[in-house]
């Protein structure tokens, strides 16, 4: 039958061998779930999961018309993806399945009898049915791939990664700043120092390129902007020429950018001539020849902050050096290197670094040389003795950076850089059916430090992967992925918020009434955190298929059903959730009186959903995200962390106790840890008691939730967000105390506004000043404050009777 939702919706129990079905009351719970008007159908399974439970489900989906379908069995974490992929020939497709952990939620971590498990686990199926029963299912969207793939940015990868698209047929537009490729090998050692032996491969690269009838060289000006969404980009840049901005269309953009490569600076001697470094060496050698006399290569890269780059000096300097000697045997070569590092050669190399006459000397890592005329002077790092180097040429290694045209680019692109790191992006730590693609596909010294086989390897890999999305399209069957973000453009105002900080790089520009705005989300980039949806003041962002609405809808359904002892949470898939599971696994005992919800990411969490809680009964609600700076979504956590402090705030100035909402963290590998958590929390509010359900109270409550989605208050709470580019968790504090006053100011102005407009929404009849002050248990002062101003935006409106202003609501 339907539900009266539109839907249809089947639950089934899984008596999961004996792991289940002894220790919980099946056959009275399917009784009670069979009277349930939300459920169409309801079965109880041996093993859902297994080949004829499977079939049963496909068989009663079929007969029965379901378009819903929820599994009480064990973890979802592992098991879910398996039924959605057996189901989508059934016709449910992700979103529409979903499940609930009766055995390690219920099952086996409590004394309790085999009724009451069985009561409790009503409570959190009857909360799953109604998120299912608020679910919207999408259709699924065909992504298709209109043009060439574009390979923009001017570095080396550029060649590698057009080879790797012709050899897989795929066409592609290389979008580069010069006709002549000889140019670029000549100027090469600013990127890439001591690469001369990979020379002569490069150029049969670069001329197996130019023969390709798969790819186009155009000659373009500088990228001034980037629109659209995989499979349909506006590649817009200027004019070399001085005429007019040229804009391509292409299907995929990979970016290949190299780094900058400066000198040291006079911090280690450097002047130019003498002292110079690893890309004035390769130039000196270009235009001079190699010099003679005594050639002391430094590898500084401890003393310069930088250890880790250590071993690509070391191997720019080897490369130099075998060449100063294979081709100036009068030329004496000595690399000199901190004690700390390991020699980067192979077994042959150091064979032939001895019979070239290239010495490697060490020195004590723990004092810095010191750079004299003509000598180094340094610690031996065995006798400990100071010794001196003598030098006519002394090169220093390099100091790395991203450089500013490729920061030009990147800034382009949308990616995020932080001062002194180079472009590698923070990857989602997602499952891969999470996300279509990677973020910005990216190659090159730029992304990180890297030697000249690395960046063209990169260039493949990224072309490698481009081509596997392209031949997906080209046979019909690339689809974008089901829980992923969308605008709602007619809410949108463009802000920004949103693209400020998400960390997957989603969110694009499209041109709209007002410019530009970020009001376009890729759904190949988005990976389904959520954070911003959740952080939208406009509710414009949605995520689809796994919506506010249907966690609102779950946790309305539990909170309603929840004994006054009881307590609600939610449980990330990564933390929270997956030490629960692991908890029932070992069989631990904790307190039953703790309800989970499943949530893929703790920064889903709109503060509508924890306010919501309240306002339909729960006493406390505790959120258990990741570890901190260990969120799978980058950011999950310190977003929740700053929506909590929203909802502690709100609750004070209802008059309740702070402590009945909590943030914390678990981890997946200490099932105990959580224990002792979860066991604090419930006792905690345990002492605090239930929130008496009175007219006042409730009054309270619903001008708590409707301040939570007031735009302003979400504004101002966006504000506190940590950013991608912010290392410090959570977020940036400075100023802390002084944003967290002119936060709550603005908490207590919008709770009395809020209250305001819901009493005159309910009681639908004018009110003086004295008898809405009375009615909200409020001074005059603030709440006639709140009058004028929404009597100035129009919200409200007053009238005059006997000489007293009245004020009546808006229709």
């Amino acid at each position: 039958m339907d539900n009266g939702n539109g839907c249809k919706i089947g639950v089934f129990l899984c008596e999961c061998g004996r792991r289940i079905a002894p220790l919980v009351d099946l056959k009275g719970l399917e009784q009670k779930l069979a009277q349930d008007p939300a459920v169409s159908y309801v079965a109880t399974l041996p093993f859902a999961c297994l080949t004829p439970g499977l079939s049963n489900l496909r068989q009663a989906v079929a007969a029965n018309g379901l378009d819903r379908l929820l599994v009480a069995g064990c973890e979802a974490r592992i098991l879910l993806k398996k039924f959605e992929g057996e189901l989508l020939s059934a016709g449910l497709d992700e979103g529409q399945v979903d499940m609930v952990n009766l055995r390690d939620h219920v099952a086996q971590v409590s004394d309790l009898s085999p009724e009451d498990k069985a009561a409790k686990g009503f409570k959190l199926i009857q909360a799953a049915v109604a998120g299912l029963a608020a679910l919207t299912p999408t259709v699924r969207e065909k992504v298709e791939f209109k043009g060439p793939v574009m390979v923009l940015g001017g570095g080396i990868a550029t060649y590698s990664a057009a080879q790797e698209l012709s050899r897989r047929g795929i066409e592609s537009v290389l979008a580069v700043a010069t006709d002549e490729w000889e140019d670029e090998i000549r100027m090469l050692h600013e990127h890439y120092p001591g690469e001369r032996h990979y020379y002569d491969r490069l150029k049969e690269i670069m001329k197996e390129v130019d023969a390709s009838p798969y790819i186009r060289r155009i000659t373009v000006g500088e990228l001034t902007g980037l629109t659209g969404r995989t499979g349909s980009y506006q590649a817009t840049f200027s004019d070399p020429t001085g005429g007019p901005p040229r804009v391509h269309e292409v299907s995929a953009v990979i970016a290949c950018l190299d780094g900058q490569m400066l000198n040291q600076g006079s911090n280690f001697g450097h002047d130019g001539r003498n002292v110079i470094c690893h890309t004035e060496a390769e130039e000196m050698m270009w235009t001079l020849g190699v010099p003679e006399g005594k050639v002391l290569f430094w590898i500084n890269d401890y003393e310069a902050g930088h250890p880790e780059y250590a071993y690509l000096s070391s191997r720019a300097a080897w490369s130099m050096a075998r060449y100063m000697r294979s081709h100036s045997p009068r030329t004496q070569v000595t690399i000199f290197y901190n004690h700390n590092m390991s020699i980067p050669l192979s077994t042959g190399e150091r064979a032939a670094s001895r019979q070239l006459g290239i010495t490697w000397v060490p020195y004590d890592g723990s004092l810095r040389p010191t750079v004299q005329t003509g000598y180094v002077t340094y610690c031996d790092p065995v006798s400990h003795l100071e010794c001196e180097m003598p030098w006519d040429k002394l090169i220093l290694s390099p100091r790395r950076s991203v450089g500013h045209e490729a920061l030009k680019v990147a800034q382009v692109l949308g990616l995020e850089h932080v001062e002194g790191h180079f472009l590698e992006q923070h990857k989602q730590r997602v499952r891969p059916e999470m996300v279509g693609r990677a973020e910005t596909i990216l190659a090159g010294s730029a992304r990180y430090p890297c030697d000249l086989h690395e960046s063209l390897r990169q260039g493949r890999r990224a072309a490698a992967g481009v081509a596997e999305i392209a031949a997906t399209a080209a046979r019909g069957e690339l689809y974008a992925p089901r829980m992923v973000c969308v605008v709602d453009a007619s809410k949108c105002i463009g802000c920004g918020l949103c693209k400020e900080i998400c960390d997957c790089g989603g969110i694009e520009p499209v041109e709209g009434p007002g410019g530009n705005i970020p009001r376009h989300v890729d759904p190949m980039v988005c990976t389904g955190g959520g954070t911003c949806a959740a952080a939208c003041p406009y509710h414009a962002l949605t995520q689809q298929n796994n919506t506010t609405a249907q966690r609102e809808a779950r946790v309305a359904a539990l909170a309603r059903g929840l004994a006054a002892d009881e307590v609600l949470a939610f449980g990330c898939a990564w933390g929270g959730l997956a030490a629960a599971d692991n908890a029932g696994v070992k069989g631990l005992k904790y307190d039953p009186r703790l309800y989970m919800l499943r949530v893929s990411c703790i920064g889903q969490l709109d503060p509508s959903v924890m306010a919501r809680a309240f306002l339909e009964g729960a006493g406390g609600l505790l959120l258990i995200g990741c570890p901190p700076e260990d969120c799978h979504h980058s950011y999950g956590l310190d977003h929740t962390w700053s929506r909590v402090n929203l909802l502690k705030k709100l609750l004070a100035l209802c008059g309740f106790d702070r402590r009945r909402i909590a943030l914390a963290h678990a981890d997946l590998n200490e099932p105990e840890e959580y224990i002792r958590t979860a066991e604090a929390f419930v006792s905690q509010v345990a002492a605090l008691g239930p929130i008496e359900r009175t007219p006042d109270n409730l009054e309270k409550l619903r001008g708590l939730y409707s301040t939570v989605n007031n735009a302003r208050v979400r504004w101002v709470l966006g504000a506190s967000l940590r950013r991608p580019w912010e290392d410090v968790y959570p977020g940036n504090q400075r100023n802390a105390l002084i944003f967290d006053r002119d936060f709550m100011g603005v908490l207590s102005e919008e709770f009395i506004r809020a209250r305001v407009a819901n009493l005159l929404s309910s009681e639908h009849r004018p009110f003086q000043l004295s008898e809405l002050a009375a009615a909200l248990k409020e001074d005059e002062a603030p709440v006639m404050e709140s009058l004028r101003e929404m009597v100035g935006e129009g919200l409200i409106g007053r009238m005059h009777k006997d000489g007293v202003a009245h004020y009546v609501l808006r229709s």
